[in-house]
């Protein structure tokens, strides 16, 4: 029998471990000691007395110590600290011979005096491997801390025992466990040996777990022996350099369940991992525990870097495998280890927050009314978008839909490598980084095109929720915070956005409390690696979402002058407020360097209309109540959702000290946001604005900050118990609020948020898509807040979009400008102030070949609330001698061009020779004609056809890129009628038409790429990473 303990900088307690060890009453025990000083690695025999500094305990000298009083031991001093595991493995070199026993200890365990005498006798009883004695509190040894431990199958640990609990011999029968505690545990030597000791890689934390798991995979049993007792202080803690405890622990964790699971559980335990870890991400943000969430996904995550090492040790296992794997998972625990946790923790944090307040009841009060209320919000979101399910997403708005023969990973991926935007007339140039990162996201979903649309307009309303919660975390308590988050999810503003399928405004509901939580991070002034991953995450933030809603850098602007200037009202310090100013340039730069070189198309006469937003002319006239009531007066009873707004100037006149910046910087949302709002509506002034949706959701934060605000003076707030005027008015708040909240939860009702089940783009079908006559493009052209894409303004309330033939789709949101749309606006503009009757002939070279005039589409007008077509529009259309009015209805107008050619053909000799001129006279000279059409494939090329000598004409933008190939022979394209292409081909043959991607695009890709893993990586502490990969390298 050997005992081996390692010590590492013992204190004045180390004493009594070795006492408790002298005195046991096994006969021939022997001792053997580990010394760990913290220099350099090594095994190394001791030659001088070693002096170790305890920190705050009274510094000892260990040799001096085990000299006195087990003079015969062995001690051995190691370098360095290689951790608990490496080191007890040298017991299994430095003793010799496989019929004996080995007591592994930690140096802060005292045995009681026949405890090994006591586990002895158990193995030969119960023939077991490993056994194990009961651990009890050092300072208090009536209290439990450790009867055995149990494991579910992904390797979270199941509590055995409570907190505090008392022995009372309610542990005290012999039965098997499937772990010990590595602070004491006798194995049989021949089995140590043969399972290679404690995992060498696993430095602190789950090593125990780990060696008994392989116990159980040879067959051995695992036993705890109650009667054999002894006092551990378990303060590893205050004692390991180990920077993330939590996150070495759950890697460690992650590691033994994929080396030491059954090939076939293997899948399912990862899912299971990764399901639960996801879970308790979502579950932390509200109920607490985000951080251990976050290091248990990152562990999981982390299993793709550690596939190396997890293949060379599967296959170190496998010969020691003699138990079934399902006989293995039989000894652990059914169901989540991890969920029977979390109520305890949740138990736990009640209890604690019970004994600060002195309060038992009101604790367990405030922590349950924030679980129930956290429940129901998710709960309400979740049931009032239960037809999303069932129905899924009507195609209203900017909901439109994703499809496999466009939006799949694939297609994605390629058109924005190819150096070609499809959207419009397309244009080369550098693609939207909006369209990668949605087929990253469609991978991510396993190409389930309709789950990831459902599932993120929904979940965008949960996220900025979520975020509402986290923003003001440190400064109010839970039930301010939870106010806060009930009056985010009560506005009907995301609710209407869901209604109208405005992807913008949600994408910005969801976003701006993270910004925000953000710029409070940023004002405390954090530092070093925190503040670099602070950094990263928001660069993060910046560009993903700019990469979909351009105009949120824009809408950063106001957001962080508002912060900015209220803070200044309310005299925080100046050098606090640097902070969002620095982390607002470090976002605008960051999120335009991660989009280039599509940031870079900004730089044009319309910068303003896409990086600010539209006109002032351009938005809609809704007044000032509408305005407030964040619906535009779409809702009869949303005139009660004034009531939202009584909190936040109650909040400022009754609050004092922090809780004041936080009401000023809210009414200030409120005000300026609403106040610039208010201006532009009038026409008193005239600047570019965002969406009048995003903007809201500004004035939508000030309120739930506000309210927060008045909350936490009257739940925190010490004065607010002797101060007794406020009571009236807080009262008022509160009825105020509730009335307010009736116009989202009517909206619930419904199941769909009211979304309309007739929608215009039900109609738009019947123009054939890759109809036998040729493509063509398709104009639309009306009001603004009907068109079914990003428009472009052609008159003061005219605004206009082109798209290819078909379905609109997701991808045709993304088309970037180009001399084409200028030809339709020239053209547009001359039947608009009646200048010609022929404009069919002006957009025949464009292959425009239906123009539609959405009247009614289901979302911003409806039958009910219809948008009045632009005056004199319809009746200007009609008189137009190529437009054949070919549908009509009060919902929508359909006009066919007579004289549109195909978006690709081969034209005829007349046509031939007036593309090789320009102006309009030429057009409207005569006809164009077409003497075959030619079938386009996904993207810019062409399917494989037959040419003979002739012209072959493609309405796209003109560029040298594109080529026609004649039997492998490129021909080169050249400028027809002022803009499009077209090809002259002097021999007969397979033709095709391509587009030669430059190899500049693919570097530019490939350092995009670069820079956003760079960015990625540095959110999760680059210095980590690195360290990471470099120790599996040296494995």
């Amino acid at each position: 029998m050997v005992a081996a303990m390692v010590v590492c900088q013992p204190g004045a307690w180390f004493r009594e471990a070795v006492e408790a060890l002298a005195n046991q009453t096994y006969p021939e025990l022997q001792s053997l000691f580990f010394i760990v000083d913290g220099a350099t690695s090594g095994l190394v025999d001791v030659a001088v007395d070693v002096a170790v500094d305890v920190g705050a305990d009274a510094p000892v000298d260990p040799v001096a110590v085990i000299s006195s009083l087990i003079p015969q031991a062995v001690i051995r001093r190691v370098s360095g600290n290689p951790g608990y595991g490496a080191v007890i493995n040298e017991v299994s070199r430095l003793v010799e011979g496989d019929g004996g026993f080995f007591c592994l200890l930690h140096d802060d365990v005292a045995l009681e005096p026949r405890a090994i005498e006591q586990m002895v006798e158990e193995v030969f009883r119960s023939n077991a491997g490993v056994v194990g004695p009961k651990l009890v509190d050092w300072d208090n040894p009536t209290i439990l801390q450790s009867v055995g431990i149990h494991v579910d199958r992904i390797g979270e640990i199941e509590p055995t025992i409570g907190l505090n609990e008392k022995d009372q011999e309610q542990h005290d029968s012999v039965r098997d466990v499937f772990a010990l505690s590595s602070a004491c545990l006798l194995i049989r030597s021949d089995l140590f040996r043969e399972l290679g000791g404690f995992d060498r890689h696993i430095e602190f934390f789950g090593e125990d777990i780990d060696l008994c798991w392989r116990v159980h995979l040879s067959g051995a049993r695992v036993l705890i022996v109650p009667a054999a007792k002894a006092r551990h202080r378990n303060r590893m803690d205050t004692r390991t350099d180990v920077q993330s405890a939590e996150l070495e622990q759950a890697r460690n964790r992650v590691r033994s369940v994929v080396t030491l699971s059954g090939r076939w559980q293997l899948p399912l335990v990862v899912l299971q991992m990764l399901l639960i870890s996801v879970g308790q991400v979502v579950v932390g943000l509200f109920g607490g525990g985000l951080k251990s969430a976050v290091a248990s996904l990152r562990a999981t995550c982390g299993v793709v870097f550690d596939i190396p090492y997890i293949l060379r040790r599967r296959a170190e296992i496998r010969p020691l495998r003699r138990v079934a794997a399902s006989e293995i998972h039989a000894l652990q625990v059914a169901g989540s280890a991890r969920l029977t946790s979390f109520f305890r923790r949740r138990s736990r944090r009640i209890q604690q927050a019970a004994f600060a307040q002195r309060d038992t009841k009101e604790a367990i009060r405030h922590q349950r009314t924030v679980s129930i209320v956290s429940i129901v919000v998710v709960c309400f979101v979740l049931v009032g978008s239960r037809g999303f399910v069932t129905d899924g997403l009507q195609h209203v708005g900017e909901f439109l839909p994703l499809r496999e023969g466009s939006e799949s990973a694939r297609n994605l991926a390629t058109s924005y490598f190819s150096g070609w935007t499809n959207g419009g007339f397309g244009v080369s140039g550098s693609n939207p980084t909006g369209m990668m990162l949605t087929a990253v996201s469609v991978t991510a979903f396993f190409g389930q095109l309709g789950a990831l649309q459902t599932l993120s307009v929904v979940g965008f309303v949960l996220v900025g929720i979520a975020g509402m919660w986290r923003v003001p975390a440190g400064f109010f308590s839970i039930r301010a915070r939870v106010v806060g988050m009930v009056m985010y999810a009560a506005n009907p503003l995301p609710y209407l956005a869901l209604n109208k399928g405005r992807f913008s405004v949600l994408v910005v509901y969801a976003m701006v409390p993270w910004v925000l939580r953000m710029l409070v991070r940023a004002e405390s002034d954090v530092r070093g690696a925190k503040k670099t991953q602070m950094l990263a995450a928001s660069v993060l933030l910046a560009a993903v979402v700019s990469a979909f809603v351009p105009s949120f850098l824009s809408l950063l602007v106001w957001l962080v002058l508002l912060w900015v200037a209220g803070g200044a009202i309310a005299k925080v310090a100046r050098d606090s407020l640097r902070g969002p100013v620095q982390l607002l340039g470090v976002m605008l730069v960051g999120a335009l360097v991660l989009n280039a070189p599509w940031s870079s198309e900004f730089i044009n006469a319309r910068w303003l209309d896409q990086i600010v937003g539209l006109p002032a002319d351009s938005l809609p006239r809704v007044g000032l109540a509408q305005l407030a009531q964040f619906d535009g007066g779409y809702l009869r009873i949303g005139i009660v959702a004034l009531g939202l707004y009584v909190p936040v100037f109650v909040s400022v006149i009754v609050t004092r000290s922090a809780t004041f910046v936080w009401a000023t910087r809210s009414l200030l949302f409120v005000v300026a946001t609403g106040l610039l709002l208010v201006l532009v509506d009038a026409d008193v002034i005239s600047i570019p604005t965002p969406d009048l949706g995003m903007m809201l959701v500004v004035v939508a934060c000030g309120v739930s900050l506000g309210a927060a605000s008045l909350a936490g003076f009257v739940f925190d707030d010490e004065l607010s118990v002797s101060y007794r005027w406020w009571k009236p008015i807080v009262g008022v708040s509160v009825v105020a609020s509730l009335v307010g909240m009736v116009p989202a939860l009517s909206m619930g009702v419904s199941g769909s948020w009211g979304q309309s089940k007739t929608t215009v783009a039900q109609l738009y079908v019947q123009m054939q898509q890759d109809p036998p006559e040729g493509d063509y493009n398709v104009l639309y052209i009306g009001n603004r807040l009907s068109l079914p894409l990003p428009s472009e303004q052609l008159a003061d309330d005219v605004f206009f979009v082109v798209a290819d033939d078909g379905e609109l789709t997701f991808s045709d949101r993304w088309s970037n400008a180009s001399p084409l749309h200028d030809s339709v606006r020239d053209a547009m503009l001359a039947v608009i102030n009646r200048q010609t009757v022929r404009s069919g002939r002006l957009l025949a070279p464009l292959a425009v070949r239906y123009v539609v005039v959405p009247i009614i589409d289901g979302a911003e007008s409806t039958v009910s609330r219809p948008l009045v077509p632009p005056s004199d529009l319809l009746r200007a259309l009609a008189t137009q001698l190529d437009f054949r009015r070919v549908y009509q209805a009060s919902d929508l107008v359909i006009y066919e061009n007579a004289a549109w050619l195909p978006s690709l053909a081969v034209v005829d000799a007349q046509t031939a020779e007036l593309s090789k001129q320009a102006g309009d006279e030429v057009l409207l000279s005569s006809p164009l004609g077409a003497a075959s059409p030619i079938a386009r494939s996904q993207g810019i090329g062409s399917d494989v056809f037959q040419v003979e000598p002739s012209t072959v004409h493609f309405a796209v933008p003109f560029s040298e890129r594109l080529k026609l190939e004649v039997n492998g022979e490129a021909v080169g394209s050249r400028v027809a009628f002022g803009g499009t292409t077209a090809f002259d081909v002097e021999i007969a043959g397979s033709a095709r038409v391509v587009f030669d991607t430059p190899i500049t695009r693919y570097i530019f890709v490939l350092i995009q790429m670069a820079l956003w893993l760079i960015v990625i990586t540095a959110m999760f502490d680059l210095g980590r990473f690195t360290r990471r990969v470099s120790g599996l390298g040296e494995r």
